[in-house]
């Protein structure tokens, strides 16, 4: 059996998440995670997104024999709900959804979702670290310094979270240590983070194979 759902933030205060899903498109219901979506062994869904914060509800499906998959591309996803006219409700969004061809859907695994989920982290505290050293560059020398504490911090976070995604690629993708010894990185804690990143987001179902 096919799922279709749509994952959507709450009007309430805008950071928690709702999925709203159907089989039919026909009914449709509402769940607050993915692990009360009541998919089985064979069973396949289909989403437009999924939040890093849904990645252990992902993960307890694919443990129960459902495949799961989401959109690669959100603007093929805007783009066909406008040739449709359909509205951009839940209902409106899952309509879209099912006319979309499955190779515009990625396949997940729990590997590549425990990687996801720890890349993301790391690219957000990148996005902050650099705005907060662009602030800096605009301030006096005696106006930088407030700033420095702050940097220093999201630095040896990054650090941190850095060397996590290396020690967890090292454990999930076996060519992983081999890459980092051929390449001669090893040491290198922002390099082997940037090639974690790459081995993660390689797609099997491409042709992006390891040996």
């Amino acid at each position: 059996m096919k799922f279709y759902a749509d994952v959507h933030r709450t009007k309430r205060n805008g950071e928690g998440f709702r999925i709203t899903y159907t089989t039919d498109e026909i009914t449709f219901k509402h769940v607050d995670g993915f692990s009360e979506v009541p998919a089985g062994p064979g069973d396949r869904l289909f989403m437009d997104t999924l939040p890093p914060q849904h990645t252990d509800g992902a993960i307890e499906l694919l443990r129960k024999g459902v495949e799961v998959n989401y959109l690669r591309r959100l603007t093929l996803f805007k783009k066909v709900r406008e040739e449709h006219k359909l509205p951009k409700t839940a209902r409106g969004d899952i309509k879209a959804l099912m006319s979309i061809e499955e190779r515009w859907f990625r396949r997940v695994t729990e590997d590549f979702l425990v990687m996801r989920r720890m890349i993301l982290a790391y690219r957000s505290l990148m996005k902050t670290y650099i705005q907060l050293v662009n602030k800096a560059k605009a301030l006096s020398e005696r106006e930088r310094i407030t700033l420095k504490p702050a940097i220093s911090s999201i630095e040896k976070q990054m650090d941190t979270l850095a060397r996590m995604i290396a020690e967890e690629a090292g454990k999930r993708y076996p060519v992983y240590n081999r890459l980092v010894g051929e390449l001669g990185i090893r040491g290198n804690i922002k390099a082997q983070e940037a090639l974690a990143e790459l081995i993660a987001y390689l797609d099997p179902s491409k042709g992006f194979q390891e040996d």
